[in-house]
């Protein structure tokens, strides 16, 4: 397994044990390796990487979580390969796409293409857990106003959460990923966006309220009120 590039923009900004995941997730798809594929140890992991038992444990158990890897314990134990998901598989082609000059606009323009099919899913299958996360949220964001950078964070927090409801595996992932490459372009928010804030925060209740309601002809407006982006904070 190779090391992560420090250069790559996309993972230097992740946390170490995420990086780490995703160089090994890369390995797996690029090698096309077989199920029950023996990667090595967390031991082996800890050595090639150069980070502490606790990043590895991370990044095994984020491997665990998306069914890419299986932890045996014991002799002859170790990292094993299991069937690569097919949403894994998606992340890391979309990922790729950053070598090939993929811009932040670029971006932008897809995540905003999708938006109404996401709101409508999470309109038809939100739950009241859902909402009330949601609204929590909207409050944190509320609460960032006078702070430009805090503000975007807690922005992109709320559309996060409206895609984790739907469960179009596909549709969720290309969406998310779109926002990862987002984040990881964007250094900087100028104060002056700031201006803008209030009218974007209500932007942003009127998406939840839309989808609260059910209603699809409510989320078409709510999202034609949010898009399309005159900057990054939509």
């Amino acid at each position: 397994m190779s090391r992560p590039e420090q250069t790559d923009r996309t993972e230097w900004r992740l946390s170490r044990a995420e990086a780490i995941a995703r160089e090994i997730e890369r390995k797996i798809i690029e090698s096309a390796l077989p199920d029950g594929s023996r990667l090595g140890t967390k031991e082996d992991v800890r050595q090639e990487y150069g980070v502490a038992v606790g990043t590895v444990n991370e990044a095994v158990r984020l491997l665990e979580t998306r069914g890419v890897v299986s932890a045996k314990p014991g002799p002859g134990g170790g990292l094993f390969t299991l069937r690569t998901p097919g949403h894994v598989r998606i992340n890391h082609l979309i990922l790729g796409l950053r070598e090939n000059g993929i811009t932040s606009a670029q971006c932008l323009a897809v995540r905003d293409a999708l938006e109404e099919p996401i709101l409508m899913e999470a309109a038809a299958h939100r739950t009241d857990e859902d909402l009330a996360e949601l609204r929590e949220l909207l409050e944190h964001m509320d609460e960032q106003r006078t702070d430009a950078a805090e503000f975007l964070r807690a922005n992109w927090a709320v559309h996060r959460r409206l895609a984790e409801i739907t469960p179009n595996v596909v549709l969720r992932v290309i969406y998310t990923t779109m926002l990862d490459m987002i984040e990881n372009e964007i250094e900087h928010v100028s104060s002056d966006e700031l201006f803008t804030a209030g009218k974007t925060f209500r932007a942003h209740v009127a998406l939840v309220d839309a989808v609260e309601s059910q209603d699809a002809a409510k989320v078409r407006r709510a999202v034609r009120r949010h898009s399309p982006p005159t900057s990054v904070i939509s």
